[in-house]
């Protein structure tokens, strides 16, 4: 049996995990408290299946997939629903005197012993291992049933009838339900936006109806529609929860409050707005848990996340982060946060809002009604002895001045700029007045992203592409200096991950190297979701960001001293190596991981 503490070796004999992966893991664990699995997990290196497997074998603990099992009502309804969300097990076979139970942690002794007493005296139990996802979906299946209902139900209880809605297997209802009806439809959409991982609710009055919107994947989706004139009741439920003036409706209002979901704490920021049909809330779900804030999660790989990190390295100038709204830009910086964040070094942010919070940084509410702006926040934050200085966004030419300033003075300054490209935010700064020797002497380096959406791996097929899309992509890709589609395709084949330096996120499960045609030209595949209720048929889950970093080199310094534009710019970066957001963007798709329809439609953004 392999022992406990071999788990990156079991991955390595496996050849899940190869030797340089295996070594970054090493050199992470020697200079952290993480352990291999967190590790592991935080680098994407193995997935959860993949880890519970070896968990199994490594300790002897039979491992279950629930998704193949067939469970008789009778074997789960012995525990309350509460009860196993709780200790997150499933009761899935039972005989006289024993039953097994699928644990998401089967070394959880206390849990283990709290549903012991949940059976009769003298049953045994036989623990099984199986992942999140699969604990998951049988709970969200078992108490989805009553979702469609407990929306229904409340509305008759106001003599309301429903107007539409649409029924999701996978939507939870809250185990503390208040009796009103009111209370119950708003922490049903609550619990709906959690499970579903929506970013934002849009509760939205109309002439006769209220709509409900969810934006899932960064796609507004309607899930649900109320009658008109509970508006103001369902409303005003979400500003007593907000501690919002629930009689003031003639102005916007902001406030914020946490809800839990299975043991997950989600914090909500709600913005309400008068409407001519009254008043529209908007609310975003935030991340309360930064354990998963990563930079490596965030899609940024390879060239790229070498000189972005080198970036972060730097005592002093600038680092920047572009793209429009909804693009990822406040994660990337909380990640980035994330990666300096150490108890030798003071970090203070100016963010407005603070959507991510990050444990050991100093994060400042801006608040333009009382007068902390950007700008009059920064003049106050370099007096408080920073090293790192994070301001959410340069906006004007004020606090862009004040941000040069800063670097000047020995600080490493984050930000964000609102540009389409990366090599766009040189003209920017320079319209806002930065002289260009300024500029050169302080700018490291800048960032440009977007968020295209996942191909869902529980539905993911690969096809063959077609030959003018063929055609298309080596077009596109001609501009990298030495890159050959097969032979990138080939050793992306090679391995469990594709072989670039530094490349956190795994190719697809569905992913096929190039083949051999009957003309004898390669067949080239490509990858799209079929549609299943994972992804609510879709046939995309969650999202990955598609990156372009400008190292900031001495001849693009040089450049910044002339009267350049910023098609000069990137040629230059281009020809040093940056590969562009399509490019990332068609590597990604090539390896099942986004497709190519997602990256020409944020890339328009």
């Amino acid at each position: 049996m392999i022992t406990k503490s071999s788990l990156l070796k079991y991955f390595q004999s496996k050849g899940i995990i190869n030797d340089d992966n295996a070594r970054k893991v090493l050199v992470e664990r020697s200079r952290s408290q993480k352990s291999e699995e967190t590790i592991i997990k935080e680098m994407i290196l193995a997935n959860d299946d993949q880890i519970a497997q070896a968990k199994a074998e490594i300790f002897g603990i039979p491992y279950v997939n629930l998704k193949e099992v067939e469970i008789q009502e009778s074997i789960i309804s012995e525990v309350s629903v509460d009860a196993l969300q709780k200790y997150r097990a499933v009761p899935f076979e039972r005989a006289q005197d024993a039953v097994k139970i699928a644990m998401q942690d089967p070394f959880d002794i206390q849990a283990t012993q709290a549903l012991q007493r949940k059976y009769p005296a003298g049953t045994r139990i036989q623990v099984y291992i199986t992942t999140a996802e699969s604990i998951g979906y049988i709970l969200d299946r078992r108490v989805g049933e009553t979702m469609s209902t407990e929306v229904t139900e409340a509305l008759e209880d106001v003599e309301m009838p429903v107007t539409e809605i649409n029924e999701d297997p996978n939507i939870l209802t809250s185990t503390d339900l208040s009796s009103a009806p009111i209370a119950r439809i708003v922490n049903a959409i609550l619990q709906y936006a959690a499970i579903s991982q929506a970013s934002d609710i849009h509760i939205e009055p109309m002439e006769k109806k209220t709509r409900v919107r969810f934006r899932i994947n960064g796609v507004m989706t309607e899930r649900l529609t109320l009658p008109a004139t509970l508006n103001p009741a369902v409303i005003s439920r979400i500003k007593i929860l907000s501690n919002l003036k629930i009689d003031e409706k003639r102005i916007p209002q902001d406030g914020r409050f946490p809800i839990k979901v299975n043991g997950a704490k989600i914090d909500l920021r709600v913005s309400t707005m008068p409407t001519i049909y009254g008043e529209k809330v908007v609310m975003r779900l935030l991340e309360s848990d930064t354990s998963n804030v990563t930079l490596e999660s965030t899609g940024m790989r390879g060239h790229a996340y070498k000189i972005f990190l080198d970036g972060l390295g730097v005592t002093n100038g600038i680092v920047l982060v572009t793209g429009p709204t909804g693009s990822g830009k406040t994660r990337t910086l909380a990640c980035s946060l994330m990666k300096v964040n150490d108890s030798k070094v003071n970090i203070i942010s100016l963010e407005n809002p603070v959507e991510i919070r990050v444990p050991g940084v100093t994060q400042v509410q801006i608040n333009p009604d009382a007068g902390l702006t950007f700008a009059t926040g920064l003049r106050s934050v370099l007096r408080q002895d920073p090293d790192i200085v994070m301001v959410g966004e340069i906006r004007d030419q004020e606090t862009a001045q004040l941000a040069v300033q800063a670097s000047l003075t020995g600080h490493l300054v984050l930000s964000t700029l609102h540009t389409n490209s990366a090599a766009a935010a040189i003209p920017r700064l320079l319209d806002m007045g930065i002289e260009p020797y300024l500029l050169s002497s302080t700018i490291r380096t800048i960032a440009a992203q977007r968020l295209p959406r996942k191909v869902c791996e529980h539905c993911v097929e690969a096809y063959p592409a077609l030959p003018e899309v063929v055609q298309n992509i080596k077009e596109e890709m001609s501009s990298v200096p030495g890159f050959d589609v097969i032979q990138y395709l080939t050793r992306v084949g090679a391995s469990a991950n594709t072989s670039a330096e530094f490349n956190f996120i795994p190719r697809s499960s569905a992913f096929k190297a190039p083949e051999v045609g009957p003309d004898g030209q390669p067949i080239l595949y490509l990858y799209r979701g079929k549609g299943c209720d994972k992804c609510g048929g879709t046939g995309y889950s969650g999202r990955i960001g598609i990156f372009e970093v400008l190292d900031i080199t001495d001849k693009l310094s040089r450049m910044m001293m002339e009267t350049v534009t910023d098609k000069d710019i990137e040629k230059v970066a281009q020809e040093q190596g940056m590969l562009t957001m399509i490019e990332d963007g068609y590597l990604k798709a090539l390896e099942g991981i986004t497709t190519i329809e997602e990256v020409m439609r944020v890339s328009k953004e």
